[in-house]
């Protein structure tokens, strides 16, 4: 029990050190094994031994983050909060995030990397699209969202939105020189680009 506690404390250690450090780079790739032993107080056979390599130390990094993030949505998906603080607490988590994970990990993210798309495919449909069902069914009820609007079309929508994302990485991985740009893009996905409504679909006759 010991030893399992020792070498769990080991683990934590080692993965504090490598989040800590590559806060403070830009450029993820430079910090090496041995940076991250001598931040953590380890031997670089330390992490070996915990970890494998680097590559698999930077995806157990990425997993803690992602994990992170979706129990944070979830405290405020299912707290007693109206629709539009839930939605503002949900997208202020996410410009955090991007903030603080730099380069190499938002690229591992959002390209869908071989070894990280699985677990980011599986935390997606297992936990994050049931919370973003809850969450919809809130704005409709508080009238923030058409009712007319049923739920696969919207859960569509944010498919879509993710697939484009995975398409322009270079905008989140660049996150503090495109925070405008950024920002523009989550406006235009909850509001459109029609400042005036146009009835796209007319019925004949009408």
């Amino acid at each position: 029990m010991k030893k399992t506690t020792k070498k769990s404390e080991k683990r934590k250690k080692i993965l504090n050190a490598a989040r800590a450090l590559f806060s403070r780079t830009h450029d993820v790739k430079r910090v090496s094994l041995e940076d991250i032993a001598e931040e953590a107080g380890v031997s670089p056979a330390t992490i070996y031994n915990n970890f494998g390599d680097r590559e698999n130390l930077v995806y157990e990094v990425i997993k803690e983050i992602a994990s992170e993030n979706l129990e944070h949505n979830r405290r405020i998906i299912q707290s007693d909060l109206p629709f539009a603080q839930k939605l503002i607490g949900v997208m202020s988590g996410k410009m955090d995030l991007a903030g603080k994970v730099n380069g190499e990990l938002i690229e591992k993210i959002i390209s869908q990397d071989k070894r990280i798309a699985p677990f980011i495919d599986e935390i997606y449909e297992q936990e994050i699209k049931p919370l973003w069902y809850q969450i919809l069914d809130e704005g409709k009820k508080q009238g923030y969202i058409y009712p007319s609007l049923d739920d696969e079309s919207l859960i569509a929508y944010l498919d879509i939105i993710k697939t484009g994302i995975q398409a322009k990485p270079e905008i989140f991985k660049n996150y503090g020189e495109n925070m405008s740009l950024i920002e523009q893009l989550t406006n235009l996905m909850f509001y459109g680009f029609l400042k005036k409504d146009i009835n796209l679909f007319p019925k004949e006759g009408k």
